[in-house]
């Protein structure tokens, strides 16, 4: 037998998707353009996870307030989309041992040399000083010794906690196509469809979530993606936040782990 709800699911986000609905689009691009400001209450927001937090979260300074925040505290949906999975594992995760150990050593290689050159006097070499500590503050994760213990126990405790949507991936075929030759966000940056399959997920999941009983005014996208198919500065994209807008009926948002960390308080 078919599933009704899941048939009502997929009706209703190719329709957005593929424009076969209207979207609230001006609205959205007003909001943006003034800085896409809205007061919203965390507590009546649904979260989603996405692949470049994963690591972030078990270094982060207040690891321990997230993590409990995200598998514990927070009453509304906290969604891993099946896709952010996928990537995790096939590019974030295989680079631990790797990418990650070979610049924090190196990274280590160089903070000796500079402070050599700052001892002897070097002129300029205080812009390089900067630009390594700033380096080092935006990648704190690479220099996590524990980095794999912490991220085991955090995806453990996920897992009776997350919701994680995988939609269908057939039917999107043709819209993805449509919507990278026109630019549509989000992905058009990327060769394949992975950022595009991440935002079917949470609409899936969602959508899901809420034909279930589940209710939430709004959705945050916990990312440190900066592409402008994503967000520009700290706005999202107006076309995502009007699409899930027609989806959900909610207010959409990104917002890096400092900003959530700031808001549990």
């Amino acid at each position: 037998m078919a599933d009704i709800g899941a048939d009502a699911t997929l009706a209703k986000i190719i329709d957005v998707l593929d424009r076969r609905e209207n979207i609230p689009m001006l609205e959205s691009l007003a909001s943006a353009v003034k800085g896409g400001a809205h007061d919203i209450t965390l507590a009546n927001s649904a979260l989603v996870l996405d692949a470049n937090v994963f690591l972030r979260i078990p270094s982060h300074k207040k690891s321990a307030d997230i993590m409990d925040y995200l598998t514990g505290v927070h009453e509304k949906p906290v969604v891993v989309p099946g896709q952010v999975i996928q990537e995790f594992w096939n590019n974030q995760l295989s680079a631990i041992d790797t990418v990650y150990k070979t610049v924090s050593k190196k990274y280590t290689e160089i903070s000796k040399e500079v402070d050599k050159y700052k001892t002897a006097g070097v002129v300029g070499i205080e812009a390089v000083a900067e630009a390594l500590e700033a380096f080092k503050l935006g990648n704190e994760h690479v220099f996590e010794p524990e980095l794999m213990s912490k991220t085991s126990s955090f995806i453990e405790r996920l897992v009776n906690r997350a919701v994680v949507p995988f939609a269908p991936r057939g039917p999107f075929v043709e819209v993805s196509l449509s919507r990278k030759r026109a630019k549509t966000p989000p992905g058009f940056k990327d060769e394949g469809d992975g950022d595009f399959l991440v935002w079917v997920d949470l609409l899936w999941g969602l959508h899901g979530a809420k034909a279930g009983g589940a209710s939430f005014d709004n959705v945050i996208l916990l990312s440190h993606d900066t592409k402008v198919d994503w967000s520009r500065g700290k706005v999202a994209h107006p076309v995502l936040t009007a699409e899930l807008r027609a989806v959900l009926a909610a207010h959409f948002e990104i917002w890096t782990l400092d900003r959530l960390s700031d808001a549990i308080g």
